[in-house]
């Protein structure tokens, strides 16, 4: 039997007029689309606040500045097929550079052969449920 882990992860909601950076997910198993905020893993031993700056820097290449912890809260969840479990600390969180709000999209990658397009996209559209965010506490705080 595959052991299973609980995950510890890291969110940045970043938020632009009334749009926040997101990117989409297709679940293999389901073919179900979401969208994620860009954050990661935390490493033993490393502090939320450096691992959510450290995923800024490894995926999309950029510095931000943590305005404030929001929450951190459980998700437990279905995808590919798998059972998953992680306690997500969510941030609410600013570029360093300001015009990287000027662009339309962000490419960001998630290892040497997984990319994704991050875009800016309406949070009516996640609060009218057009679009799925999870994890969907995040909505709380928008």
């Amino acid at each position: 039997m595959k052991q299973k882990h609980i995950q510890n992860v890291a969110l940045g909601l970043i938020i632009k007029d009334s749009s926040i950076l997101t990117y989409s997910v297709k679940d293999k198993i389901s073919k179900d689309i979401f969208y994620r905020l860009i954050g990661g893993h935390i490493d033993f031993g490393e502090d939320s606040r450096v691992a959510l700056s450290r995923e800024f820097r490894e995926e999309i290449d950029q510095e931000i500045k943590v305005v404030k912890q929001l929450d951190v809260f459980e998700n437990i969840y279905f995808y590919n097929g798998n059972d998953c479990h992680e306690f997500v600390s969510l941030f609410l969180v600013e570029f360093l550079n300001k015009d990287i709000y000027e662009l339309d999209s962000i490419i960001g990658k998630e290892g040497p052969s997984r990319t994704y397009k991050a875009r800016w996209l309406s949070i009516s559209s996640f609060k009218d449920s057009y679009r799925k965010l999870y994890p969907s506490e995040i909505l709380n705080h928008i």
